[in-house]
This record gives C-alpha cells, sequence and structure tokens, in this order.
C-alpha cells in the first residue's frame, strides 16, 4: 500500500464525530464537486477509499444516497446543492481540522517522503482552487500552484509544512514516517559531506606528495641530491619510498620520529631547494 493510500486510510479512520465538525469534514470532502445541472453535482475521485467515506458522509448528513459509477459520484439534493454555493462553515476551533481531513481525503495525494517532500491537492473545479488557497493561508501556509489536465493543483514541497498538516490533522503515522524519513536523509547527507571531505582531503595529500616527489626526482636528476642535508635527504628518500603516506605516517617513519609540524617544515625546504636549482 503507497505512502497516499495510506495517510487517506489513516485519514478516515479519525472522522470526526461531533455535528458542526462532521458537516466541515463533508464539505472538505465534497469541495471539488462541478455543477452538471440544477440540484445535480458531480465529483471524480480515483481511490477507492475516498470514495466509500465521501458517500458515507454524504448518507450521513443527507440521507441520500450517491450514485457510483467507477470513478464518478453524482449527487442529487436540494440541499446539498446549496451548500455548494457557500463556503465552508467553521462552527468551532475543530472545524477546520475536520474540513482539512476532509479535503486531504478526497483531494490530496502524498509522496512518499523517502522519495521527496510533497503534498499536492487536486482539483477539476476552478472556482473551489481560490477557496482552497484561501484557507491554507489562514492557516499560515502558502501553496504553490500549478495547472494540471482538467484542473489546478495546489502543493507544498516544504518538510515544515507537511509535518504541520500532518500534525494539525491527526495523522500521527505519516508525521513519523516523515520525520524519520528526514532524520535518514540528514544522516545520509552528513555521511556523504563526510565522505566529500575525505576524498578532497586525499586528493590534496596525493597531489602534494606528487608534487614533491617531482622536486626530488629534479634535484637528483641535477645531481645535487648530495647537496642536501642529511635530514633532508633522509626525507627526500622516504617521501620517495612511500608516495602513499600521509604526513602523520611518514613523521613516524624517520629514525627517531618527528613531528608533522618538523616534517612540513623538511618538505617545504626541498621544495625550495627545487625550486632554486630552476632559477639558476
Amino acid at each position: 500500500m503507497n505512502y497516499s493510500l495510506l495517510l487517506k486510510n489513516e485519514l478516515i479512520e479519525s472522522a470526526p464525530h461531533n455535528a458542526c465538525c462532521k458537516r466541515a469534514y463533508t464539505a472538505g470532502l465534497l469541495l471539488d464537486l462541478r455543477e452538471m445541472r440544477e440540484n445535480c453535482l458531480v465529483l471524480v475521485i480515483s481511490s477507492a477509499a475516498a470514495r466509500h467515506e465521501c458517500a458515507r458522509a454524504y448518507r450521513e448528513l443527507y440521507r441520500r444516497e450517491a450514485l457510483l459509477n467507477g470513478s464518478v459520484m453524482l449527487f442529487a439534493s436540494e440541499k446539498l446543492y446549496k451548500a455548494y454555493k457557500e463556503p465552508p462553515v467553521f462552527a468551532c476551533p475543530q472545524c477546520r481540522q475536520s474540513f482539512l481531513k476532509g479535503v486531504m481525503i478526497a483531494c490530496g495525494s502524498a509522496t512518499d517522503p523517502q522519495k521527496a517532500y510533497r503534498l499536492e491537492f487536486r482539483l477539476a473545479n476552478p472556482e473551489k482552487v481560490p477557496i482552497l488557497a484561501d484557507f491554507f493561508q489562514e492557516m499560515g501556509w502558502e501553496p504553490k500552484c500549478r495547472s494540471i489536465e482538467g484542473g489546478a493543483a495546489l502543493y507544498f514541497k516544504q518538510n515544515a509544512v507537511l509535518e504541520e498538516i500532518y500534525s494539525t490533522v491527526g495523522a500521527n503515522n505519516a508525521l513519523f514516517t516523515l520525520i524519520n524519513a528526514k532524520i535518514a536523509r540528514d544522516i545520509r547527507n552528513e555521511e556523504n559531506r563526510a565522505t566529500n571531505c575525505v576524498t578532497r582531503n586525499i586528493e590534496k595529500a596525493v597531489a602534494a606528495s606528487r608534487k614533491c616527489c617531482v622536486a626530488i626526482e629534479k634535484i637528483k636528476a641535477a645531481s645535487r641530491f648530495e647537496g642536501l642535508l642529511p635530514e633532508l635527504r633522509e626525507t627526500a628518500e622516504l617521501r620517495l619510498a612511500h608516495q602513499d603516506a600521509n604526513l602523520a605516517e611518514l613523521a613516524q617513519l624517520h629514525n627517531p620520529p618527528i613531528t608533522k609540524s618538523g616534517l612540513n617544515h623538511r618538505l617545504r625546504r626541498i621544495m625550495a631547494f627545487a625550486e632554486g636549482l630552476h632559477e639558476n
């Protein structure tokens, strides 16, 4: 079962019980109704679970049965037709939560957070787009809008906003999945940054080692190697013999071992000696 369907099922299981919240919930479920003719409305929903919940809520509130034909639902009710013409009513603080639950069940589509952060609401009725957009803005969330075939979609891609929305509607399982996915992604990103940092450091060390070895070979080719101080010759020979060793390892190979700062000082003197050959 995909993440979006799990979210819808979780919301359906927590449908409201208060009378005013039931009306707001049903208004959310049926938000995307379109008018066929007077007192006759149509709603297209791809999710079977969402269709069944719309039919149940409609039956409970209006004492009528919706006509189902595949993904198409037909509603013939004068009361519903009048309600369809009016904006949703929020009689108590929980009504907004209930309305949002209904909208998410009927129009919402959530992407698995392991793949991407995205919650989208698809509407076929253009008159309902600004109503839902205004609702989101009143809740403190600024949706983006895009055109889709047969309508428009409002969507959110910010992880923090998705967390707030899931928390608002009480979708705790979806929320925990989202948070866990974010933690896992942060860990992967941190591991990648650490790996990239190590890789860059290795590349820099290899390049520095190669540059130093070239300088030493140059000194030897000029028959000036014996002109180096004994401690510099020791370092040069060790550098050539252990080109893959890092500075700490190379410092320990000396007899007696020297510090990294001491090794760096010797390598700089060797490089300067090689550069002096070029100038001469």
